[in-house]
């Protein structure tokens, strides 16, 4: 009789089939693993000369109380004329040669007229506003001593943005003194309200560059850096160059309740009603997304990690979930795949023993640049429908353009990187989970882009707007290099013209 096999053993049909499904599932991935290939820019170090006091002129600038304020009537604007003050003693050659345009009183518009006017300029960015101190004490050293201690310079600003201007000013300050011209016309745009949106500082530079409907060819801000350990499987340090920034939306939600005593509670408050709308907000985030320039990022960085990595990273098509649950569990990788979600302001309330009548909350997103500000509005609808909660858009800004990337503007980027970094260094796109002025010249050129080459450690972002920001002094020559090589590597990109007049001095 013959041997009777179980009903829920699979047949061999099935089993072979398994089999020869798994086998061209694993040649696919050994395929895919093998064929990525580096989409590095091959390089020879250059050493620029830095002069030996620049550190000191930036901790000069640090000194400076250039802070912030939403209300420019609460501005210092005396601050701001002390720094560009300093600058003016600092750099006598650039403000001698360049044109120097006053903007909305306390941003400036340096000019520096290339010998062919004709060809598109390109931008260099920074800001001189910086946040303000919530707690001096926490710091080392005076948040506006400018120390120089340690092989850092201490100060607010020395990360964000202050080491962008007076490096961008050392560098055209240097070549000026060589007798360099550039083919291209450079613009040197310094904001004063970076912090609180650009409208009055970096929206209006952007406008009056742009005139005419010229068109830069390159333009760089803030907003990448260079990061060691970054991602498991990659020795080498890693500068992350923002080719998009995301959205900003802040909506405010209010929840209505009965008052009274609280002695004699009601069933459910308004600050409980607000509570479970923010509960909900916080479980339900938009999905993250793995496409767009977090899969671009990938893709340069798949050649360059250890075999494990390497075959996840090449075989998205299979490791998605994989990787988007690795990505979801670190904020910083987690801002970088999806619409973060987040609350930063609540009111409720005038005394311990009176229950509110209404609760506040305001929840601030980042958008993706694939989403926009009406999704984002909708889905918070969605998900907050059947509770008593009045959503409330009440500032936003949509995600900018995406800048191009397999362009010649952007492989100049990544031998610029190269050629003044000490260590090999490989360098991918990536999205900026915050904004900067650059968003203002996203629609008028395809060259934005986002990075400055200071090295961040894990516990250095929370420096950048918290206690203790400081640069060290080697990045803080590199930084001046760098722009020192970018404006000299940028006279080397194709001859695009520009297509309107260039604004006036």
């Amino acid at each position: 009789m013959p041997r009777m096999l179980p009903d829920w053993l699979p047949g061999p049909y099935l089993l072979i089939g398994t089999g020869l499904a798994l086998g061209a599932v694993l040649a696919v991935v050994a395929v895919r693993t093998s064929q990525v290939e580096s989409r590095q820019t091959e390089t020879e170090p250059v050493d620029p000369a830095v002069a030996a006091d620049a550190p000191r002129r930036l901790a000069e600038a640090l000194k400076i109380r250039t802070i912030t304020q939403r209300d420019p009537a609460k501005l210092d604007s005396a601050a701001f004329r002390d720094f560009y003050r300093h600058v003016a003693q600092a750099f006598p050659t650039v403000h001698t040669a360049l044109d120097t345009t006053h903007v909305n009183g306390l941003s400036r518009l340096y000019t520096w007229r290339g010998s062919d006017p004709s060809l598109a300029p390109i931008v260099l960015m920074a800001h001189v506003d910086v946040v303000p101190i919530e707690d001096a004490s926490a710091w080392t050293h005076p948040p506006f001593g400018g120390r120089i201690a340690d092989g850092y310079v201490w100060g607010r600003g020395a990360l964000d943005d202050k080491a962008s201007a007076l490096g961008i000013l050392e560098a055209i300050e240097a070549l000026l003194n060589r007798g360099v011209t550039p083919r291209r016309t450079v613009h040197v745009a310094l904001g004063h309200d970076e912090e609180v949106g650009g409208a009055r500082g970096g929206r209006a530079l952007s406008e009056r560059i742009t005139a005419g409907n010229a068109s830069p060819a390159l333009v760089v801000d803030e907003g990448g850096a260079i990061a060691r350990g970054a991602l498991p499987g990659l020795t080498d340090p890693l500068a992350v160059v923002g080719v998009a920034g995301k959205g900003f939306l802040s909506v405010a939600l209010t929840a209505d309740g009965p008052g009274g005593h609280s002695s004699v509670p009601p069933s459910r408050t308004s600050i409980e009603e607000l509570n479970e709308a923010l509960t909900r907000l916080r479980a339900n985030p938009l999905p993250s997304r793995l496409t767009g320039v977090a899969g671009t990022m990938f893709d340069y960085l798949a050649p360059e990690v250890t075999l494990p990595m390497r075959t996840m990273l090449a075989n998205r098509w299979l490791t998605t979930p994989i990787l988007r649950a690795v990505l979801n569990r670190r904020p910083a990788t987690r801002a970088a795949i999806r619409t973060t979600t987040v609350p930063t302001r609540l009111d409720a309330g005038v005394k311990d023993n009176v229950i509110p009548t209404e609760a506040r909350a305001v929840v601030n997103f980042r958008i993706l640049p694939s989403q926009s500000v009406g999704e984002v509005v909708a889905h918070v609808r969605r998900v907050l429908d059947g509770l008593s909660v009045q959503v409330e858009p009440i500032r936003s800004t949509s995600p900018p353009s995406v800048s191009a990337i397999d362009t010649p503007a952007f492989r100049m980027m990544q031998r610029t990187i190269g050629q003044v970094t000490a260590d090999s260094v490989v360098v991918a796109p990536y999205l900026l989970p915050g904004r900067t002025d650059s968003g203002y010249y996203a629609d008028d050129s395809d060259a934005v882009y986002r990075f400055v080459p200071y090295q961040l450690g894990p516990d250095d972002r929370s420096r950048i707007h918290g206690a203790n920001e400081r640069i060290a002094v080697d990045d803080y020559r590199t930084v001046v290099q760098f722009y020192t090589q970018l404006i000299r590597n940028a006279d080397r990109l194709p001859a695009t013209r520009t297509s309107g007049a260039e604004p006036g001095g």
